[in-house]
């Protein structure tokens, strides 16, 4: 007797798969079979009732077994998989991100996946207003009690009754965490991007809030409670680019060792080696303090600032020279030293990177965004 698959096994058999797999025309055509399946309707035709009831039963009953696995195939599909049945509502963004929220992470409200979706506990109403995914990020966009998704977001948290998130976890459907990564805010959070299988087939993501804090009272205001908030986001695809040359210059040598993008962002890593470098490091060194956490930093010395400025502050722009909107950047001044960074772009494109002051034109790389 064959035993029905659980939901459990199907979740264990999609964990299973390589992520290397591919879907082969074979499949595509099935799947599509599976999408476009209908029930036919019993051919009319006269039949006697006393000797075709029975065999009546029997088709009823066989067709009601085909439907009812039609409908679980479809429940389970729509939950692993959300583009199998993707119906999304393009619904208004009433008390979603304004555009100067948005701007921050270089989207604007057509990128944005309205959500909306409320959690009420300890007194205070979380809304996850809307969210965003691609291959490089996924960002998320929550108010507390109506607030900190509007208004000057460089003010907010200054006065009685803006409040942050404090603890919170983040994972999908197929049990895969995520974690914060990048800038943000305790009301909007850039979050590692959709793993696969999630970012091949739709994330259901899960936000398990269990405190806030009143950030006008600087650390001393955190609430515990049990928020839960639901969203579907699928993610936009992002692409790695063809390395540039190296860079020579007398000072350092910079060779590039990867180049994401997506339709939002251009995240660009390289490796830099030379005298520049070893001028840093021995400032560093003698500097003493900047190595213990525990004793204050000395600040900076003229040479160390010059030396930083012209060799160690990347920079991009678009085809017209226009600086493009950064996102975070930094140098780990090991040997080679390490430098990244992250900007927001308008789309495809030619953008030219500057990685320090002192590098002249020819010094300079330009990368194509498809």
């Amino acid at each position: 007797m064959t035993r029905p698959i659980t939901l459990e096994e199907i979740d264990e058999r999609l964990r299973s798969l390589d992520e290397r797999l591919l879907v082969s025309p074979e499949d595509s055509r099935a799947l599509g079979r599976i999408i476009e399946l209908h029930i036919p309707a019993a051919p009319t035709q006269q039949r006697a009732p006393a000797r075709a009831s029975r065999r009546w039963v029997v088709r009823l009953g066989a067709v009601a077994t085909t439907i009812a696995v039609v409908i679980l195939l479809n429940v389970v599909a729509a939950y692993y998989a959300p583009t199998y049945g993707r119906a999304l509502a393009d619904a208004p963004g009433v008390g979603g991100p304004s555009s100067t929220v948005l701007a921050t992470f270089g989207l604007d409200t057509r990128q944005v996946t309205a959500i909306n979706d409320s959690a009420t506990a300890s007194g205070h109403t979380l809304r996850l207003a809307a969210g965003y995914a691609d291959g490089l990020r996924t960002v998320l966009f929550v108010s507390i009690d109506g607030k900190g998704l509007d208004g000057n977001p460089k003010g907010y948290g200054m006065n009685p009754g803006d409040y942050g998130l404090g603890d919170f976890s983040l994972s999908d459907q197929f049990g895969h965490a995520y974690v914060p990564s990048g800038v943000g805010s305790p009301n909007w959070i850039p979050f590692t991007p959709l793993a696969w299988p999630a970012s091949s087939v739709g994330a259901r993501l899960t936000l398990h809030v269990t405190s806030i804090d009143a950030l006008w009272l600087l650390g001393t205001g955190e609430i515990h409670g049990d928020w839960i908030l639901h969203a579907t986001l699928f993610a936009e695809p992002a692409r790695t680019l063809a390395l540039p040359s190296p860079v020579r210059v007398p000072q350092a040598t910079y060779t590039f060792t990867s180049i994401r993008s997506s339709a939002t962002t251009l995240i660009i890593r390289w490796t830099v080696d030379g005298p520049a470098l070893d001028r840093v490091n021995e400032l560093w060194a003698a500097a003493g303090s900047r190595t213990d956490p525990k004793v204050r930093p000395a600040p900076p010395t003229a040479e160390e600032q010059e030396l930083e400025r012209d060799y160690f502050s990347p920079q991009v722009f678009d085809a017209s020279g226009r600086r493009m909107q950064l996102s975070m950047s930094g140098t780990t001044f090991t040997r080679p030293a390490t430098g990244e960074i992250a900007v927001f772009i308008p789309g495809p494109g030619r953008y030219r990177i500057q990685l320090g002051g002192a590098l002249t034109a020819d010094q300079q790389r330009w990368i194509v965004v498809p």
